[in-house]
């Protein structure tokens, strides 16, 4: 009884990492273009033909990536953490007859969004239209970004502001 409860546990691991491994295959094929070497966590949620990934791409769960109207890049050798967001566009929010539910927009009205290479975006970061991560910066968890980070910059916070740098040379000069 011992060997077929065994046998029966492997048999439903093997074939349920195979499962696995079949529909995170089938998601990277949906993106626009992906690179080598991209992990893609369970949970995400992904407008996939208007986003780019480059190689060593790590995406944590429950990842919410999104811009219909717009683009999202990713460079190479990024993390990102469980719950990240990236919103890649908003709505048109002046008074007007028409509700904003019901205004429509065009393919590219939202531009892009671009994170770096060498970059990582801790958990629960949430990133918004228009906004480059530059190369070599670090989000910290729960950030909003809603402008541009510099290149080896660390950010945190309701916005997210410059709170150092990661190399020395940049120290004491604050960019927010």
């Amino acid at each position: 009884m011992g060997i077929i409860a065994k046998s029966y546990g492997w048999l439903v691991f093997t074939v349920r990492k195979f499962n696995t491994h079949c529909v995170r295959a089938y998601q990277l094929s949906k993106f626009r273009s992906v690179g080598r070497g991209v992990k893609l966590c369970e949970g995400g949620a992904f407008t996939y033909r208007t986003i780019t990934i480059g190689n060593d791409v790590f995406i944590g769960r429950n990842c919410c990536f999104q811009s219909e109207h717009g683009t999202i890049v990713i460079g190479d050798h990024v993390m990102f953490g469980p719950g990240v967001n990236i919103h890649g566009g908003d709505h048109d929010i002046a008074p007007g007859p028409t509700p904003m539910k019901s205004r429509t927009k065009s393919r590219g009205d939202d531009g892009e969004v671009r994170i770096g290479n060498d970059v990582w975006i801790a958990a629960n970061a949430i990133i918004l239209a228009g906004v480059t991560v530059g190369d070599g910066a670090v989000v910290a968890a729960g950030a909003v970004v809603t402008r541009d980070v510099p290149p080896m910059a660390i950010v945190a916070g309701v916005p997210a502001k410059v709170i150092r740098y990661r190399d020395s040379s940049e120290r004491g000069n604050s960019h927010s």
